[in-house]
Protein backbone atom coordinates (compact mmCIF):
# COMPACT_ATOMS: atom_id res chain seq x y z
CA UNK A 1 0.00 0.00 0.00
CA UNK A 2 2.83 2.41 0.91
CA UNK A 3 4.58 1.86 -2.41
CA UNK A 4 1.32 2.38 -4.25
CA UNK A 5 0.78 5.72 -2.49
CA UNK A 6 4.30 6.87 -3.31
CA UNK A 7 3.96 5.89 -6.95
CA UNK A 8 0.56 7.57 -7.18
CA UNK A 9 1.92 10.78 -5.69
CA UNK A 10 4.93 10.73 -7.96
CA UNK A 11 2.75 10.20 -10.98
CA UNK A 12 0.59 13.14 -10.04
CA UNK A 13 3.64 15.36 -9.83
CA UNK A 14 4.92 14.16 -13.17
CA UNK A 15 1.54 14.78 -14.79
CA UNK A 16 1.63 18.32 -13.52
CA UNK A 17 5.20 19.29 -14.35
CA UNK A 18 6.80 16.76 -16.67
CA UNK A 19 6.31 18.78 -19.83
CA UNK A 20 7.48 22.06 -18.35
CA UNK A 21 11.22 21.44 -18.56
CA UNK A 22 14.00 20.31 -20.87
CA UNK A 23 16.36 17.50 -19.99
CA UNK A 24 19.12 20.03 -19.41
CA UNK A 25 19.02 23.47 -17.85
CA UNK A 26 18.01 26.17 -20.33
CA UNK A 27 20.07 29.23 -21.23
CA UNK A 28 19.75 31.71 -18.40
CA UNK A 29 16.99 34.26 -18.93
CA UNK A 30 17.79 37.44 -16.98
CA UNK A 31 15.27 38.50 -14.34
CA UNK A 32 14.00 41.99 -15.11
CA UNK A 33 10.56 42.20 -13.55
CA UNK A 34 9.21 45.74 -13.44
CA UNK A 35 7.41 45.13 -10.17
CA UNK A 36 8.94 46.69 -7.05
CA UNK A 37 8.26 44.11 -4.39
CA UNK A 38 8.53 46.09 -1.18
CA UNK A 39 5.79 44.18 0.67
CA UNK A 40 3.59 47.23 1.12
CA UNK A 41 6.25 49.37 2.78
CA UNK A 42 6.11 53.12 2.31
CA UNK A 43 8.42 54.45 -0.38
CA UNK A 44 10.18 57.81 -0.65
CA UNK A 45 11.99 58.99 -3.80
CA UNK A 46 15.23 60.90 -3.28
CA UNK A 47 17.01 62.54 -6.22
CA UNK A 48 20.72 63.36 -6.05
CA UNK A 49 23.61 64.39 -8.28
CA UNK A 50 26.60 63.46 -6.12
CA UNK A 51 26.60 60.86 -3.35
CA UNK A 52 27.61 63.58 -0.87
CA UNK A 53 24.09 64.99 -1.25
CA UNK A 54 22.78 61.84 0.43
CA UNK A 55 24.76 62.56 3.61
CA UNK A 56 21.84 64.09 5.54
CA UNK A 57 19.68 61.05 4.77
CA UNK A 58 22.36 58.51 5.66
CA UNK A 59 23.10 60.36 8.91
CA UNK A 60 19.42 60.27 9.76
CA UNK A 61 19.38 56.54 9.06
CA UNK A 62 22.68 55.99 10.91
CA UNK A 63 24.28 54.52 7.78
CA UNK A 64 27.46 56.53 7.39
CA UNK A 65 31.10 55.80 6.47
CA UNK A 66 31.87 55.87 10.19
CA UNK A 67 29.19 53.33 11.14
CA UNK A 68 30.28 51.17 8.20
CA UNK A 69 33.90 51.13 9.37
CA UNK A 70 32.70 50.26 12.88
CA UNK A 71 31.24 47.01 11.56
CA UNK A 72 27.62 48.01 11.05
CA UNK A 73 25.24 45.13 10.33
CA UNK A 74 21.85 46.94 10.52
CA UNK A 75 21.14 48.29 7.04
CA UNK A 76 18.40 50.68 5.88
CA UNK A 77 16.35 49.97 2.78
CA UNK A 78 18.16 52.13 0.22
CA UNK A 79 17.34 51.19 -3.37
CA UNK A 80 19.60 52.73 -6.01
CA UNK A 81 17.42 53.03 -9.11
CA UNK A 82 20.31 53.12 -11.56
CA UNK A 83 24.09 53.12 -11.53
CA UNK A 84 25.09 56.81 -11.59
CA UNK A 85 26.92 57.88 -14.73
CA UNK A 86 28.64 60.57 -12.71
CA UNK A 87 30.15 57.96 -10.38
CA UNK A 88 32.14 56.39 -13.21
CA UNK A 89 33.07 59.60 -15.02
CA UNK A 90 33.68 62.12 -12.25
CA UNK A 91 33.36 60.90 -8.67
CA UNK A 92 35.96 58.12 -8.81
CA UNK A 93 38.54 60.65 -10.02
CA UNK A 94 37.87 62.96 -7.08
CA UNK A 95 38.02 60.52 -4.16
CA UNK A 96 40.40 57.95 -2.77
CA UNK A 97 40.24 54.31 -3.78
CA UNK A 98 39.16 53.29 -0.28
CA UNK A 99 36.31 55.80 -0.26
CA UNK A 100 35.20 54.64 -3.71
CA UNK A 101 35.06 51.06 -2.47
CA UNK A 102 33.07 51.97 0.64
CA UNK A 103 30.56 53.99 -1.40
CA UNK A 104 30.11 51.07 -3.79
CA UNK A 105 29.59 48.53 -1.00
CA UNK A 106 27.20 50.78 0.95
CA UNK A 107 24.99 51.28 -2.10
CA UNK A 108 24.98 47.65 -3.28
CA UNK A 109 24.60 45.93 0.11
CA UNK A 110 20.93 46.96 0.62
CA UNK A 111 20.12 45.61 -2.85
CA UNK A 112 21.71 42.26 -2.01
CA UNK A 113 19.83 42.09 1.29
CA UNK A 114 16.50 42.95 -0.35
CA UNK A 115 16.99 40.28 -3.04
CA UNK A 116 18.03 37.78 -0.36
CA UNK A 117 14.99 38.71 1.73
CA UNK A 118 12.75 37.84 -1.22
CA UNK A 119 14.43 34.47 -1.67
CA UNK A 120 14.36 33.78 2.08
CA UNK A 121 10.62 34.42 2.07
CA UNK A 122 10.18 31.94 -0.77
CA UNK A 123 12.37 29.44 1.06
CA UNK A 124 10.18 29.68 4.16
CA UNK A 125 7.08 29.07 2.01
CA UNK A 126 8.76 26.14 0.31
CA UNK A 127 9.93 24.51 3.55
CA UNK A 128 6.39 24.73 4.89
CA UNK A 129 5.14 23.05 1.71
CA UNK A 130 7.86 20.40 1.95
CA UNK A 131 6.85 19.56 5.51
CA UNK A 132 3.18 19.28 4.57
CA UNK A 133 3.94 16.95 1.67
CA UNK A 134 6.23 14.77 3.78
CA UNK A 135 3.64 14.46 6.53
CA UNK A 136 0.72 13.59 4.26
CA UNK A 137 0.09 10.09 2.91
CA UNK A 138 -1.20 11.49 -0.39
CA UNK A 139 -0.19 15.06 -1.31
CA UNK A 140 -3.10 17.43 -1.64
CA UNK A 141 -3.82 18.75 -5.13
CA UNK A 142 -3.19 22.34 -3.98
CA UNK A 143 0.19 21.32 -2.59
CA UNK A 144 1.12 19.68 -5.89
CA UNK A 145 0.10 22.84 -7.72
CA UNK A 146 2.32 24.88 -5.40
CA UNK A 147 5.16 22.42 -5.94
CA UNK A 148 4.73 22.92 -9.68
CA UNK A 149 5.05 26.69 -9.23
CA UNK A 150 8.30 26.36 -7.29
CA UNK A 151 9.71 23.82 -9.74
CA UNK A 152 8.89 26.04 -12.69
CA UNK A 153 10.35 29.14 -11.08
CA UNK A 154 13.58 27.39 -10.06
CA UNK A 155 14.04 25.31 -13.19
CA UNK A 156 14.12 21.85 -11.65
CA UNK A 157 14.78 19.57 -14.64
CA UNK A 158 12.43 16.60 -15.05
CA UNK A 159 13.28 13.80 -17.48
CA UNK A 160 10.97 11.41 -19.24
CA UNK A 161 10.85 8.91 -16.38
CA UNK A 162 8.76 9.14 -13.24
CA UNK A 163 10.51 11.39 -10.73
CA UNK A 164 9.74 10.90 -7.06
CA UNK A 165 8.35 13.72 -4.98
CA UNK A 166 11.35 13.35 -2.68
CA UNK A 167 13.83 14.06 -5.46
CA UNK A 168 11.94 17.15 -6.55
CA UNK A 169 11.74 18.43 -2.99
CA UNK A 170 15.46 17.82 -2.43
CA UNK A 171 16.37 19.63 -5.64
CA UNK A 172 14.26 22.63 -4.70
CA UNK A 173 15.68 22.73 -1.18
CA UNK A 174 19.15 23.10 -2.70
CA UNK A 175 18.03 25.85 -5.06
CA UNK A 176 15.80 28.11 -2.99
CA UNK A 177 18.36 29.77 -0.75
CA UNK A 178 20.24 33.02 -0.25
CA UNK A 179 23.75 34.05 -1.32
CA UNK A 180 26.08 35.42 1.39
CA UNK A 181 26.33 39.22 1.04
CA UNK A 182 30.14 39.18 1.20
CA UNK A 183 30.28 36.94 -1.86
CA UNK A 184 27.71 38.97 -3.82
CA UNK A 185 29.51 42.24 -3.06
CA UNK A 186 32.92 40.88 -4.04
CA UNK A 187 31.56 39.53 -7.32
CA UNK A 188 29.69 42.75 -8.07
CA UNK A 189 32.88 44.73 -7.44
CA UNK A 190 35.03 42.74 -9.83
CA UNK A 191 32.36 42.14 -12.49
CA UNK A 192 31.31 45.81 -12.69
CA UNK A 193 34.74 47.38 -12.06
CA UNK A 194 33.33 48.85 -8.84
CA UNK A 195 30.31 50.25 -10.66
CA UNK A 196 32.31 52.06 -13.35
CA UNK A 197 32.13 49.63 -16.30
CA UNK A 198 30.18 50.49 -19.44
CA UNK A 199 27.83 47.59 -18.75
CA UNK A 200 27.13 48.86 -15.23
CA UNK A 201 26.50 52.45 -16.27
CA UNK A 202 24.55 51.74 -19.47
CA UNK A 203 22.69 48.64 -18.34
CA UNK A 204 22.78 48.52 -14.51
CA UNK A 205 24.63 45.21 -14.95
CA UNK A 206 26.60 44.40 -11.80
CA UNK A 207 27.47 40.74 -12.41
CA UNK A 208 28.42 40.37 -16.08
CA UNK A 209 25.63 37.92 -16.88
CA UNK A 210 25.39 36.78 -20.47
CA UNK A 211 22.24 36.58 -22.50
CA UNK A 212 21.51 35.58 -26.09
CA UNK A 213 19.31 37.15 -28.72
CA UNK A 214 18.32 40.76 -29.29
CA UNK A 215 18.35 42.21 -25.78
CA UNK A 216 21.55 43.17 -24.06
CA UNK A 217 24.80 45.03 -24.69
CA UNK A 218 27.38 43.79 -27.18
CA UNK A 219 30.92 43.41 -25.79
CA UNK A 220 33.53 45.45 -27.66
CA UNK A 221 35.50 42.27 -28.32
CA UNK A 222 32.81 39.87 -29.44
CA UNK A 223 34.29 36.40 -29.90
CA UNK A 224 32.88 34.17 -32.61
CA UNK A 225 33.25 31.00 -30.54
CA UNK A 226 30.87 32.44 -27.96
CA UNK A 227 28.10 32.96 -30.50
CA UNK A 228 25.71 35.90 -30.46
CA UNK A 229 26.10 36.55 -26.76
CA UNK A 230 25.51 39.88 -25.07
CA UNK A 231 25.80 41.21 -21.54
CA UNK A 232 22.32 41.39 -20.03
CA UNK A 233 20.97 44.88 -19.30
CA UNK A 234 18.50 45.65 -16.52
CA UNK A 235 16.00 48.37 -15.68
CA UNK A 236 17.46 48.69 -12.18
CA UNK A 237 20.52 47.44 -10.27
CA UNK A 238 18.14 45.54 -7.95
CA UNK A 239 16.94 43.48 -10.90
CA UNK A 240 20.58 42.73 -11.72
CA UNK A 241 21.02 41.36 -8.19
CA UNK A 242 17.79 39.34 -8.43
CA UNK A 243 18.99 37.82 -11.69
CA UNK A 244 22.38 37.00 -10.19
CA UNK A 245 20.72 35.09 -7.35
CA UNK A 246 18.51 33.18 -9.77
CA UNK A 247 21.54 32.39 -11.92
CA UNK A 248 23.46 30.85 -9.01
CA UNK A 249 20.34 29.07 -7.78
CA UNK A 250 19.29 27.48 -11.07
CA UNK A 251 22.02 27.19 -13.70
CA UNK A 252 23.64 23.79 -14.03
CA UNK A 253 27.12 25.38 -14.03
CA UNK A 254 26.70 26.19 -10.33
CA UNK A 255 25.49 22.84 -9.02
CA UNK A 256 28.67 22.50 -6.92
CA UNK A 257 27.91 25.86 -5.33
CA UNK A 258 24.41 24.68 -4.39
CA UNK A 259 25.64 21.32 -3.11
CA UNK A 260 28.23 23.01 -0.91
CA UNK A 261 25.64 25.40 0.49
CA UNK A 262 23.16 22.58 1.15
CA UNK A 263 25.83 20.50 2.91
CA UNK A 264 26.58 23.42 5.25
CA UNK A 265 22.86 23.77 5.96
CA UNK A 266 22.64 20.10 6.89
CA UNK A 267 25.52 20.62 9.33
CA UNK A 268 23.63 23.48 10.95
CA UNK A 269 26.10 26.08 9.67
CA UNK A 270 25.36 29.38 7.98
CA UNK A 271 27.13 29.46 4.59
CA UNK A 272 29.80 32.15 4.38
CA UNK A 273 31.02 34.01 1.34
CA UNK A 274 34.54 32.62 1.67
CA UNK A 275 33.32 29.04 1.94
CA UNK A 276 31.06 29.26 -1.10
CA UNK A 277 33.47 31.27 -3.23
CA UNK A 278 35.66 28.21 -3.73
CA UNK A 279 32.74 26.49 -5.47
CA UNK A 280 32.44 29.20 -8.13
CA UNK A 281 35.41 28.47 -10.37
CA UNK A 282 32.99 28.09 -13.29
CA UNK A 283 31.65 31.63 -12.93
CA UNK A 284 34.60 32.93 -14.94
CA UNK A 285 36.90 31.49 -17.59
CA UNK A 286 39.73 32.45 -15.23
CA UNK A 287 38.73 29.59 -12.94
CA UNK A 288 40.92 29.33 -9.85
CA UNK A 289 42.40 32.79 -10.42
CA UNK A 290 38.90 34.27 -10.33
CA UNK A 291 38.14 32.51 -7.05
CA UNK A 292 41.42 33.79 -5.62
CA UNK A 293 40.48 37.37 -6.59
CA UNK A 294 37.03 37.07 -4.97
CA UNK A 295 38.57 35.76 -1.75
CA UNK A 296 41.10 38.60 -1.75
CA UNK A 297 38.35 41.20 -2.16
CA UNK A 298 36.38 39.68 0.72
CA UNK A 299 39.44 39.55 2.95
CA UNK A 300 41.00 42.91 2.09
CA UNK A 301 37.73 44.78 2.59
CA UNK A 302 36.56 42.95 5.70
CA UNK A 303 33.34 41.84 4.03
CA UNK A 304 32.81 38.63 5.99
CA UNK A 305 31.06 40.47 8.83
CA UNK A 306 28.37 41.51 6.34
CA UNK A 307 27.18 37.91 6.13
CA UNK A 308 25.45 38.69 9.44
CA UNK A 309 23.91 41.95 8.22
CA UNK A 310 20.15 42.48 8.18
CA UNK A 311 17.67 44.98 6.82
CA UNK A 312 15.95 47.44 9.09
CA UNK A 313 12.19 47.68 8.98
CA UNK A 314 10.56 50.86 7.79
CA UNK A 315 10.57 53.10 4.73
CA UNK A 316 12.15 52.17 1.42
CA UNK A 317 14.20 55.04 0.00
CA UNK A 318 14.51 54.93 -3.79
CA UNK A 319 17.66 56.82 -4.78
CA UNK A 320 17.53 58.35 -8.25
CA UNK A 321 20.76 59.83 -9.62
CA UNK A 322 20.19 62.80 -11.93
CA UNK A 323 22.76 64.58 -14.03
CA UNK A 324 23.16 66.69 -17.18
CA UNK A 325 19.83 68.47 -16.86
CA UNK A 326 17.85 65.35 -15.96
CA UNK A 327 14.89 65.64 -13.59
Amino acid sequence: MGRFVLAFAAALVVLVICNAFNRTAPIMEPVDNLASRYDGRSVERVEFVAFDELAPLTRELNYTPETWLAGQIDVPRLVLLRVPERFGEVTVNEITVERKKRMFFRMVLPLVLIANEEVASERAEFLSLRDRIRESRIPHADDLKELHRFAQRYGVPVGGDVISVTKILNALERRIDIVPPSLALAQAATESAWGTSRFAIEGNALFGQWTFGRKGMVPEEQRAEKGDHKVAAFRTPLNSVRSYLKNLNTHRAYSEFRETRAALRRQGANPSGKTLAVALSRYSERGAEYVKEILEIIGANGLSILDRSKLLEGTVYELLPVWRGES
